[in-house]
């Protein structure tokens, strides 16, 4: 039997040597098809990442291009620019800091002032391009061409970029290889944004082939990137329209054009290089080949030996495996043991498919998260995990009270978690479809398929009631969505979700929130109350700015305002502070500790949180005021007592100093060092404040007012007003009279 049992493995070992000779040979003869096929899937599939990153980086930048705070950065002036300066400068830095973006900056270019803005913070045009971003291909003479230029998008070829050290003679620091991306709009030449694309990350991003020979062509066929010292057009052949790779002088070029940019994506691979991935294939092959048969007559002649042994060994080994008697149930020994097996494997694949199902609820919860941030994951199926019905939002958002802070010695986390898993359970009771999941350290989010808003009002009654137990530690505030359609975006629906938060009204009790009160204006001070708020402020009064503002939050009490206005209201006097101490040239720091304290105003509940933070506040920067009155200078004195007076007049930086009997360059150089302003420009600021009360507080002609504030040519004052206040004269009075009607 076992001489029987050796023959025929022989003859199967024949066989097998049969197919294995005429399996290479067949491989042989397809190998470089396969090869070349291999290349050209390899630049499709660079071309498309590519294609891909490209919309991507447009998206984000025309987002930036589009941002409130940009459009609003070019009127603004004064304390509001520099907020806004860093508001637009906090995004840049959250665009670009996303490290799948392969962005290293944003630029901002503005054609007035020749101002840049990026994440390294405002800079002149010059010193951007020939100082932090210096590059022999992009001179500051390129960049100020581009305000003449029609296009709304373009790349430019990549360049190496250096950043010069502040010293002449110091080192010369490579920024990198980066691809200028440069974005605008065709009606607005004021700013275009530049998206400095780090080449060499995108190409160890997408590009998957071992041959490092690779080149971007733009429409024109000019090369944007290059690798392996090709960089001229010229040195490529023509490439039919109608092919994706072209043999040319002992050279493959395979290539893809981009469907949405028309870029050609090259890669170049000498044929020497195919030949010997094929010579290489076939020696593995041949070994292979080899080796299978010496261990296929090797396990023939062992498993021969070994195949006569009595099935019962095996047997014998399923039953020291079993460890129980079998559950199914025959009256073969056999079976039994088999069933025993069989048993243990439906367990264990129960116990997998409990744990699976599991964490397809915790990929389900990435997955709304990622689409709600738009984050690329990396695997598009994730996102098909989650229903496209029709759907709404429910937004949760904690808050504690100081009673809760004052008792418990312990973060709020645990609590919170107790809360979110309440809700997930009840709301799954109402919508089983449901998902929640925590999106913040007190927010949490509820996604509904189900549209039904009698269940929705009984989950709600359910929930304030259970709520209410703990009222005496926190609150909770509910901004429930409309319902969207599945093709309604869905982060766009996530934020307007959100914004009902703010709608809120300013008390201690839980709130549902279903739609924006759509009030646009905020109550703020009149202009009555403004004068009378800078007057006390100047001259350190506490008591007086305080007794008016506990008015005006005891009136907004009344009207039942919401959380976004106290916010903004709360801003505003901080804006003031500022501005005055400014106008006064005294040092923030005093007041920086209290002005910090902002940071956390979001959990502002009730008017005693604004009435202390403004108490801080104000009493901080009333005795720096104070304080600064007792160190008078009085060179600054006499030049400011001068201008006040004066100003109608012509003053000039020698006419003042001729008073002080100093030389004009000593006072320029004393006021600025004192002041920090330049004396012209403070000429202009007190001129330029006399006009915006004569304009609010009389009836007086344009041409008059500039003459009264001390400007005999209209047209200086129109541009000196407007850089002050960011709007022209007419406009600042017909605006500040419609909000003083309002109020």
């Amino acid at each position: 039997m076992l001489i029987r049992l050796l023959l025929g493995f022989l003859t199967v070992i024949v066989l097998l040597m049969s197919f294995n000779y005429l399996s290479f040979t067949f491989f042989q003869n397809n190998i470089r098809n396969e090869i070349i096929s291999y290349n050209a899937q390899n630049i499709r599939f660079t071309s498309e990442r590519y294609e891909e990153h490209f919309q991507l980086v447009q998206k984000q930048m025309y987002a930036l291009y589009f941002n409130d705070d940009v459009d609003r950065l070019q009127k603004a002036s004064g304390n509001a620019r520099y907020a806004l300066l860093d508001r637009v400068k906090q995004e840049i830095i959250k665009v670009v800091g996303n490290p799948l973006i392969y962005v290293d900056n944003a630029i901002i270019v503005f054609k007035e002032g020749s101002l840049t803005l990026s994440r390294i913070g405002t800079n002149d045009r010059t010193s951007m391009f020939e100082k932090f971003y210096a590059s022999t291909d992009y001179p500051d003479s390129f960049w100020q061409r581009q305000f003449n230029e029609t296009y709304s998008a373009r790349m430019f070829p990549m360049s190496k970029f250096y950043e010069h050290s502040f010293h002449k003679a110091g080192d010369v620091t490579t920024k990198g290889l980066f691809i200028p991306y440069v974005l605008k709009h065709w009606q607005n030449d004021d700013f275009y944004i530049v998206a400095m694309m780090d080449a060499n990350q995108l190409f160890e991003a997408f590009h998957r082939s071992v041959n490092a020979n690779f080149i971007i062509l733009n429409k024109q066929g000019l090369p944007l990137f290059s690798t392996g010292g090709l960089a001229n057009r010229e040195e490529l052949p023509e490439l039919p329209v109608d092919k994706t790779y072209l043999l040319r002088d002992n050279t493959y070029y395979f290539y893809q054009t981009g469907q949405n940019s028309g870029y050609t994506y090259i890669n170049i691979i000498p044929s020497a290089s195919i030949s010997k991935q094929i010579s290489k294939l076939n020696v593995t092959l041949l070994v292979l080949l080899i080796l299978s048969l010496i261990v296929s007559v090797v396990i023939s002649v062992l498993f021969s030996v070994r195949f006569n042994r009595p099935v019962k060994q095996l047997v014998s080994s399923l039953q020291m495996s079993a460890g129980e008697d079998v559950r199914f149930k025959s009256n073969i020994r056999e079976f039994k043991l088999i069933g025993q097996k069989l048993d243990d494997m439906l367990q264990t694949n129960a116990r997998i498919q409990s744990d699976l199902a599991q964490k397809n609820i915790q990929l389900l919860s990435y997955s709304y998260l990622n689409k709600l941030k738009k984050i690329y994951s990396g695997s598009p199926g994730a996102i098909d995990m989650i229903s496209t019905q029709e759907y709404r939002f429910v937004v949760y958002e904690i808050t504690y009270k100081d009673r809760f802070w004052e008792e418990m010695k312990e973060e709020p986390g645990p609590l919170t978690y107790s809360i979110y898993t309440y809700i997930n359970h009840s709301l799954l009771k109402a919508f089983p479809a449901s998902l929640t999941i925590q999106i913040e350290s007190r927010q949490m989010l509820s996604v509904i398929n189900e549209i039904d808003d009698s269940r929705m009002d009984a989950y709600m009654a359910e929930l304030l009631n259970v709520v209410a137990h703990d009222a005496d530690f926190y609150f909770l505030t509910i901004a429930i969505s409309p319902a969207f359609p599945q093709s309604f975006d869905f982060t766009e629906a996530y934020e307007q979700t959100v914004k009902l938060l703010q709608e809120r009204k300013l008390n201690e009790d839980t709130q549902i929130v279903r739609q924006l009160a759509g009030r646009q204006s905020v109550h703020l001070l009149t202009s009555a109350q403004e004068q009378q708020f800078d007057c006390n402020l100047a001259a350190g009064n506490t008591q007086e700015l305080l007794h008016l503002l506990d008015r005006q939050l005891a009136l907004m009490e009344r009207k039942c305002e919401t959380v976004l206005q106290y916010q903004e209201f709360l801003i505003d006097i901080v804006q003031k502070v500022r501005k005055a101490f400014h106008v006064l040239r005294l040092d923030e720091r005093a007041i920086q500790p209290v002005i910090a304290g902002l940071s956390t105003s979001q959990s502002f509940y009730s008017g005693r949180h604004y009435r202390k933070f403004f108490s801080q506040l104000l009493v901080a920067a009333c005795e720096e005021i104070r304080s600064n009155q007792k160190n008078e200078d009085p060179v600054i004195d006499f030049v400011v007592d001068y201008v006040n007076k004066h100003f109608a007049q012509d003053i000039t930086l020698d006419i003042v100093a001729e008073h002080l009997h100093i030389t004009g360059g000593y006072l320029s150089t004393y006021f600025k060092e004192k002041t920090g302003e330049n004396f012209i420009d403070y000429i202009n600021g007190v001129r330029i404040r006399v006009a915006q009360q004569m304009l609010l507080e009389t009836d007086l002609r344009i041409q008059d007012v500039a003459s009264s504030s001390g400007y005999q040519n209209i047209n200086s004052f129109n541009r000196m007003f407007k850089k002050f206040t960011g709007m022209p004269p007419r406009e600042f009075r017909r605006e500040k009279r419609t909000e003083d009607e309002v109020s």
